[in-house]
């Protein structure tokens, strides 16, 4: 599991009204493509986008807490600010459609890293766009209309096979992710992660709590983040400037 910290440690350490009443009932049947095609009209649309979470982060020998100030624009750019006690930066991330940059003020090292990076600890290909979805609670898989939908009283569900991997996908009424559950097949990695206290801003519905729980080897890492900030912006600046120190 310790291979996995560096990640978790630098991704996730990745005006609104009130809390939304999610509809109830899930008795609506439909197909696979026909509930893809509702979750993808559900998804959060913006160009530019603001937000700030408090992430706990745990894994049995480490407990902390510290801030995340997350900028994103579209399928383009991730930007994140990650600060402890007193405000100060304790790491700074970019990413864009090729690569990863981080700035480790922490350990005084600059990693500048393909997606690949993190493929590795996850066990499936990711992307700039997969990992945007991910932060934002939107779909982030675009082949679930190849599935078979089945559905209770309160939640539609998406079983997924897939390369190696078992997933499945709970989905609200309101066609947002409940809750994501990912296995390997051969292997003991495990990935659940819930969508929780969604809110509306700007008329669209967000998660504004979200606990993921990576497992391994009987090793357990637990990931809070609870969002206290989410603004759509009409531009936003994206500032990443390596220190010569860092640099190779």
């Amino acid at each position: 599991m310790n291979r996995l910290l560096p990640f978790l440690f630098f991704f996730f350490v990745l005006a609104c009204k009130s809390t939304s009443e999610m509809s109830s009932s899930a008795s609506k049947k439909m197909s696979a493509k026909q509930l893809s095609k509702q979750m993808l009209a559900a998804d959060y649309a913006f160009d530019f986008l603001q937000a700030k979470a408090r992430i706990k982060f745990d894994d049995g020998s480490i407990n902390q807490s510290f801030t995340a100030n997350i900028r994103i624009e579209n399928n383009s750019t991730i930007w994140m600010s990650l600060t402890g006690p007193f405000g100060i930066e304790g790491a700074r991330v970019m990413m864009n459609k090729d690569r990863i940059q981080i700035i480790d003020r922490l350990n005084n090292k600059y990693y500048d890293e393909e997606y690949t990076f993190i493929d590795k600890y996850l066990s499936f290909q990711t992307s700039l766009l997969f990992l945007q979805n991910l932060i934002v609670g939107n779909v982030f898989q675009d082949e679930l209309s190849k599935y078979r939908v089945l559905s209770d009283q309160d939640n539609y569900i998406i079983n997924y096979d897939y390369n190696g991997l078992e997933a499945k996908y709970t989905v609200s009424p309101n066609y947002k992710y409940r809750r994501v559950e990912m296995d390997e097949k051969f292997g003991s990695r495990n990935i659940e992660m819930d969508f929780n206290d969604y809110k509306f801003i700007d008329e669209q519905l967000f998660a504004m709590l979200r606990n993921i729980h990576f497992s391994e080897n009987g090793k357990d890492v637990f990931i809070e983040m609870n969002f206290s900030k989410v603004k759509k912006e009409i531009a936003l600046e994206f500032p990443f400037n390596v220190p010569d120190r860092l640099k190779n």
